[in-house]
């Protein structure tokens, strides 16, 4: 029982850890704590709190994973390395995508509950299922991780580390 105990403890120490070291995680734990105000006054259902609660978790559960794989490259590689930049990018990116998901959960289940009908004719394009807002959002997003590899591409090929 006592090792249970102290599993639990070195678990609490470790979210204590990110949360006073890592700026993102603060501002995950903010969103979450607007997220759950929000849904105790906007009524959400059982099924909407599922979804919010899986999304906050999953994006705070890969925040210590990133953060754990950066402490641990950390411990390792005093100086710039290619492959420590791969992995810490590669994490954060997992973090990005929870993110991203966690938002799209959340205006899901808030759409209907921040704006009334009256509202809702003049935002056609913003109302579930959102296709101007998606379609916009995974463009730009497209975009940008297309126009990210052209320029690591641009700079390996004169000289830089590949």
């Amino acid at each position: 029982m006592r090792s249970l105990l102290l599993s639990f403890r070195y678990a609490l120490e470790g979210m204590a850890y990110a949360l006073l070291t890592q700026r993102n995680m603060r501002i995950h734990f903010f969103a979450a704590f607007l997220v759950g105000i929000a849904s105790v006054f906007l009524n959400v259902t059982v099924f909407e709190t599922i979804a919010l609660f899986l999304s906050v978790a999953l994006v705070v559960a890969l925040e210590l994973v990133n953060t754990a794989i950066e402490s641990t490259i950390d411990l390792f590689i005093a100086t710039y390395h290619q492959k420590a930049k791969i992995a810490k990018d590669v994490a954060a990116a997992a973090v990005f995508i929870a993110a991203v998901n966690a938002l799209i959960v959340a205006y899901l289940v808030f759409y209907n509950k921040l704006f009334p009908l009256s509202l809702r004719r003049f935002s056609s394009l913003l109302a579930p299922p959102f296709p101007g807002v998606l379609l916009l959002g995974f463009f730009f997003l497209l975009v940008a991780v297309i126009a990210q590899a052209i320029q690591m591409h641009h700079h390996a090929k004169k000289g830089g580390v590949s």
